[in-house]
């Protein structure tokens, strides 16, 4: 009787390291928590960069007046300008970030078949970012893969991810302007 318990027990606890083992290989894998936890602090500061700007812009009165959503929208980015005056490349996604971020990024690239990476390089825009810049009206926003989305460090509602034929961008989705980027993503 007593060999059956121990025999359960050891059936039971090797059941459940085979379904963490499995679990642990299924989870996708996460950006590392020291440079992401640098990441969320240096968005946190953009954010209150973004707050102040908008404190200085005139409210909107009609919501539903392109004109004045987009002068809106050109005002508070050229606050935020102001205000991030001597921003650089780096200023949010430091070099260890960016490691971590590419290194997401190229291995769900890479798990796509050559097709869809054709299509997804097809759908993307084609132009070299700079810290500051208005998101060009010319180029769409093409949608962010949901797999990426999962996996990558969570943002604040008014700050995005956005892929470009050779880069990552933050884009400030009120005041559409590129808040930082880094290169070589896939």
């Amino acid at each position: 009787m007593l060999n059956l318990k121990v025999a359960a027990i050891g059936a039971v606890a090797a059941a459940g390291l085979l379904l963490s083992v499995n679990g642990v290989a299924q989870t996708p894998a996460k950006a590392d928590t020291a440079a992401a936890a640098e990441f969320d602090k240096r968005v946190a500061a953009y954010v209150d960069v973004h707050k102040k700007a908008d404190g200085q812009v005139p409210s909107l009165r009609r919501t539903d007046d392109p004109a004045e959503i987009s002068s809106r929208e050109i005002a508070l980015g050229n606050a935020i300008r102001a205000a991030r005056a001597g921003a650089r490349p780096g200023d949010i996604m430091t070099r260890e970030i960016a490691e971590e971020l590419r290194r997401l990024i190229k291995k769900d690239y890479r798990s796509r078949s050559r097709e869809d990476r054709k299509i997804f390089l097809d759908e993307v825009p084609h132009f070299r970012p700079k810290v500051n810049q208005t998101y060009p009206s010319t180029w769409p926003l093409a949608t962010f893969p949901a797999t990426l989305l999962d996996v990558l460090p969570k943002l604040p509602d008014i700050v995005e991810y956005r892929l470009l034929s050779e880069a990552l961008i933050l884009r400030d989705v009120n005041a559409n302007i590129v808040v930082d980027f880094i290169l070589d993503v896939y």
